[in-house]
């Protein structure tokens, strides 16, 4: 019985650390938490008031002609502008330019989706970039890619 005030102490502790853990939770966490699933739901009216980032497809259409006629008749025809620029809102916000276009150039832009891989469709232009660059010439570089191929219509 020497002992069982040391056990009446720890479980006193317990319940202590159990009893604030659940109280500083409930005071941390969202009361829409948990309504509708694991999120808190009032998330979903901030998102959705949330300005447009992304343009929808053919916005860059109105002021880039030459490049969506090259695009259109290209393989790339299925890859939207903001997958090789960024988001429209940083170009173009309420019909007004705000910004310069930034260009990606890097290899591993296009290795996104050309890098070989088992699991994509076989008629699927892909390549091993070392082999790819030895038998082109050219080295590892910043718009190496762009060097034979056009981004919009790539000609592979």
């Amino acid at each position: 019985m020497e002992h069982a005030k040391h056990i009446v102490r720890a479980v006193l502790i317990l319940v202590v650390v159990a009893t604030t853990f659940v109280f500083v939770r409930s005071l941390a966490t969202p009361r829409s938490f948990g309504m509708y699933g694991a999120y808190r739901f009032d998330s979903v009216a901030e998102y959705a008031a949330a300005e447009p980032v992304h343009g929808a497809p053919g916005a860059c259409a109105e002021c880039h002609e030459e490049q969506t006629k090259a695009l259109s008749g290209g393989k790339h025809a299925s890859v939207s502008c903001e997958v090789c620029h960024a988001p429209l809102a940083g170009h173009v916000t309420n019909g007004e330019q705000v910004g310069p276009m930034p260009v990606r150039r890097s290899f591993s832009l296009c290795a996104n989706c050309h890098h070989r891989l088992t699991a994509r469709p076989k008629d699927f232009p892909q390549v091993v970039l070392a082999e790819h660059l030895a038998t082109s010439g050219s080295t590892l570089s910043e718009g190496v890619c762009l060097e034979c191929h056009k981004a919009h219509d790539p000609g592979i």
